[in-house]
């Protein structure tokens, strides 16, 4: 599998919630297809995409299981996307704000533009 990391410090999602940091790993499956006639040498082809990652955000903005659309923003490129939320994490430190983070994956298409 080929992974991309890319990463920035704002964005938005469908919820509600503005992102103040986010995490996107870009990933290809890359199967082996090599044969006997392949001379000895290792054949792969590029296969299926995907994406996943984090985000976090200071107010609540979904929940395990949730879909949405997110849209991440860095100095270069957005990245959208629809995913399904997989873990949510609650901290604070003391005399701080809450700071709200989801993991995800996608679903269906990543546009970079």
């Amino acid at each position: 599998m080929a992974t991309v990391s890319k990463c920035g410090s704002s964005g938005s999602v469908s919820l509600g919630g503005e992102v103040s940091q986010w995490e996107v790993n870009l990933e290809e499956d890359i199967p082996d297809v090599t044969s006997m006639a392949s001379g000895g040498y290792v054949e792969v082809i590029p296969c299926l995409k995907s994406a996943s990652g984090s985000f976090t955000t200071y107010v609540p903005c979904g929940a395990i299981g949730v879909h949405a659309g997110v849209d991440f923003v860095n100095d270069i490129e957005t990245i959208s996307m629809d995913i399904i939320i997989t873990d949510l994490t609650c901290t604070t430190d003391v005399a701080d704000k809450v700071v709200f983070k989801y993991s995800f994956v996608s679903n269906g298409e990543v546009i970079i533009s």
